[in-house]
């Protein structure tokens, strides 16, 4: 305790800042690979259920290690719990495909405890990584980190495709399974090594405060909305981002297509996202969170236009794939905008269960959404991600008249009530 107290994280880049990097973008990748697990198996059941299954399972992780990290166990310990339910559901998986021939239960039951674990830890790893890092460096911090989700979902696809070769689904499960248990190991000694988040210690009163002020970013940077309004906010952005990826990324893949090329649509998709998740800290470093915000979403709306057109007229797969990356790229920004904000605009007491119940919007749309657009026409499905990412354009450009930056802004004013900054 006393060594994460005496770490300032304000202090530079240091040694403590590559750990807590190199852990959060690890779990991130098993995020990937886990979580495209489900949609790259799904031809094995192809039942339209399963996929509901598997996108709302996400949910309770989510919210459950959300609101213990910030009321009990912290960062660090909850990565503990996470890294010890996504080994025990990689291991189920691992053995159901080679004793059980793929039985659903027990398939889904792995899964079930991996995506509890990799989600739930999605909320604690933008909340420590954004307490952790320097206040020039976080926006960059966090789009590099949770880059490596794709990455992931980009390597699942690739082993997905390699292992489709034995004509098996078994061999693809255990492949991926295999690739998250070989990742599994590395993290496991990365996160013995970090430290506390010292905003959640201070936050609990485990650490000395801080009372020096801000002056020059409390002057330049006033909160214009509450806490509802930000909610409001990042809700819309998130149900906008969350299903149009899902929809066009994974599940797209399996209602429209079959054999070889449902994995190469899961390729292109993740592979289009993850280079264009390296230039994106950039781009909001150079146009600021408010502008960047309306170009992501406007753009991914765009984009929509020529993809629902190749349906209507041109349905040749190889013109589907360059369009989908162009819409890939625009997803890979909106997702960038969602979690410079997020973790921004709630305090550090609460700040990963705020996160959570954000990304309980859109967890929740989507697997409502995976169910119902399983009977439409594949325009209808392309329309429909067109009238979502209309919502997101709209949350963007509504958030540029009233809203305000928080790029290079110290947390503790970025997520101040309305009105100004709480002391440090």
């Amino acid at each position: 305790m006393a060594r994460a107290g005496a770490w300032d994280p304000e202090s530079g880049w240091t040694r403590e800042h590559w750990l807590v990097f190199a852990s959060t973008s690890a779990g991130f990748m098993l995020w990937g690979l886990i979580t495209s697990l489900g949609y790259l198996i799904y031809p094995e059941y192809h039942s339209p259920a399963y996929i509901a299954i598997v996108a709302a399972m996400p949910l309770a992780g989510d919210l459950v290690m959300g609101r213990l990290s910030d009321a009990l166990i912290g960062r660090k310990r909850a990565f503990l719990v996470t890294m010890s339910l996504y080994a025990a559901g990689s291991l189920l998986v691992a053995l159901d495909a080679l004793y059980a021939s793929m039985n659903e239960a027990l398939f889904l039951a792995g899964y079930a405890a991996a995506t509890f674990a990799v989600e739930g830890e999605v909320p604690v790893s933008l909340a420590y990584l954004a307490e952790v890092s320097p206040t020039p460096l976080r926006d960059r911090a966090l789009i590099l980190a949770t880059n490596f989700d794709n990455v992931g979902a980009a390597v699942a696809a690739a082993i997905s495709a390699f292992a489709y070769g034995a004509g098996s689904y078994a061999a693809e499960a255990l492949s991926i399974a295999i690739a998250a248990a070989a990742s599994l190991a590395a993290i496991a000694v990365v996160r013995s090594m970090v430290p506390e988040s010292l905003r959640w210690l201070r936050a609990r009163g485990l650490a000395p405060r801080r009372e020096e002020a801000e002056p020059r970013a409390a002057a330049s940077v006033k909160p214009t909305v509450g806490f509802l309004g930000r909610y409001s906010f990042l809700a819309a952005l998130g149900v906008s981002q969350y299903i149009t990826y899902g929809l066009m990324a994974f599940v797209v893949a399996d209602y429209f297509f079959s054999g070889e090329s449902l994995n190469v649509v899961v390729l292109v998709a993740n592979a289009a996202a993850s280079a264009t998740g390296i230039i994106a800290p950039q781009i909001v470093e150079r146009l600021g969170s408010v502008r960047f915000a309306l170009l992501s979403y406007v753009g991914g709306l765009l984009t929509m236009g020529p993809i629902i057109a190749r349906a209507l007229y041109a349905p040749a797969i190889a013109a589907f794939y360059p369009l989908l990356a162009l819409n890939m790229a625009f997803s890979e920004l909106a997702w960038a905008t969602r979690i410079v904000f997020e973790p921004a605009l709630f305090p550090t007491e609460r700040r990963a269960f705020m996160v959570a119940l954000v990304r309980a919007a859109p967890i929740a749309a989507y697997s409502a959404s995976s169910y119902l657009t399983s009977a439409m026409s594949e325009a209808a499905y392309l329309a429909y991600n067109a009238a979502l990412w209309a919502l997101g354009a709209s949350a963007a450009a509504a958030w540029r008249l009233i809203g305000y930056d928080v790029s290079k802004v110290p947390l503790e004013v970025a997520s101040a009530p309305r009105g100004g900054p709480s002391s440090l």
